[in-house]
C-alpha cells in the first residue's frame, strides 16, 4: 500500500532538559535530550513509567517549555495551540454533555469556525476512523473503543501534518487494541503526516513504528533508536516473523541495559519465552 501524499513536518528535540518543581525540590524530568524525527516518520517512543515519554510530548506540542535546549517543529519553535499540530491523550477527555460530533469539532469551534463548516468536517474525521453512526451519542453512550475513535478523530480534525499520541490504546482490551493499531497503520499509510506514538508495548512499538527511541531512566534521555526495517502494511500475524523477533529482542535488550534494576529479569524472561 502506498501513501497518498506526503505532508509531516520534521521534529527536532535538541539537547533539551526540563526539571519541575515539587514539595521535595526540583525534579528533572529530561536532560540533554535529543531526537531528530523525519518528515513523514512514524516513531515511536519507548521506556517505563517516569522516564519522561509523556514530556516528550507536551514539549513537542508546545504544552510545557524547556529550560534548556530546542524544540522544534518544521523548523519553528513548538508553540501552543499549533494548528499543525494533533494530540491525542491515553485518556479521551470527551465533554460529557456534548455529543460525539461537537466533542470532534470542538477544536475548530475553538478557532472560530462556523458551526456548520466545523460540523462537516467533524463528519468527515468520524467518517475516517470508522465513528459516523455515532455522531449524535454523547460520551456516556460510547464504548471504551468508541470514545478512544472519538479522540482520535477530534486530533485529526485540523489535518494536522503532525499527530501526537500519548498512549491512546492502553486502556483498551487486546483485541481492541489490536484493531486500532491496524486503523492508525491505515491512516497513516493514508497521508503520510509524522506520527509520534508512545507506548509501553514492545509488539505494538514493532509493528507500527519506523523507528522506535528508547528512552533512559528519569533524568531522560533516548538511549537509543532502533530502526525497524519492516515492510508494510503489518498485518499481525507479521509480528510472528524472525525478523520482527529480532527487532523486538534488540529493543528489549537496550530497555534492559538502560534500565538495568527494573527491566532485566523481565528482558531475560521474554527472551527465554
Amino acid at each position: 500500500m502506498a501513501s497518498t501524499t506526503s505532508s509531516g513536518l520534521d521534529l527536532s528535540i535538541d539537547d533539551v532538559a526540563l526539571r519541575f518543581a515539587t514539595p521535595s525540590g526540583p525534579l528533572t524530568a529530561l536532560e540533554h535530550c535529543s531526537l531528530e524525527i523525519p518528515a513523514g516518520s512514524f516513531t515511536v517512543i519507548i521506556g517505563p513509567n517516569g522516564c519522561g515519554k509523556s514530556t516528550l510530548l507536551r514539549l513537542l506540542a508546545g504544552l510545557l517549555a524547556a529550560d534548556h535546549g530546542r524544540v522544534t517543529v518544521g523548523g519553528a519553535a513548538a508553540r501552543p495551540g499549533d494548528p499543525r499540530v494533533g494530540l491525542a491523550f491515553q485518556q479521551p477527555r470527551l465533554v460529557p454533555w456534548r455529543l460525539t460530533i461537537d466533542n470532534v469539532a470542538l477544536p475548530l469551534e475553538l478557532a472560530g469556525v462556523p458551526v456548520a463548516t466545523r460540523r462537516e468536517r467533524a463528519a468527515e474525521a468520524l467518517e475516517r476512523v470508522g465513528l459516523a453512526a455515532a455522531a449524535d451519542l454523547r460520551p456516556r453512550e460510547l464504548s471504551g473503543g468508541m470514545a478512544q475513535r472519538a479522540a482520535l478523530a477530534r486530533a485529526l480534525i485540523t489535518d494536522p501534518s503532525v499527530l501526537l499520541l500519548d498512549e491512546p490504546f492502553s486502556a483498551l482490551d487486546a483485541l481492541t487494541r489490536e484493531t486500532f493499531d491496524a486503523e492508525l497503520q491505515r491512516l497513516w499509510l493514508e497521508r503520510r503526516r509524522t506520527v509520534v506514538l508512545v507506548t509501553h508495548s514492545v509488539p505494538e512499538a514493532v509493528a507500527l513504528g519506523d523507528r522506535v527511541a528508547v528512552m533512559t531512566p528519569r533524568p531522560g534521555r533516548v538511549a537509543r533508536v532502533v530502526p525497524v526495517d519492516l515492510p508494510r502494511p503489518r498485518p499481525a500475524e507479521m509480528l510472528g516473523d524472525p525478523r520482527a523477533a529480532e527487532i523486538a529482542a534488540e529493543i528489549r535488550e537496550v530497555l534492559a541495559a538502560a534500565h538495568a534494576i527494573e527491566l532485566r529479569p523481565w528482558a531475560e524472561q521474554a527472551g527465554a519465552a
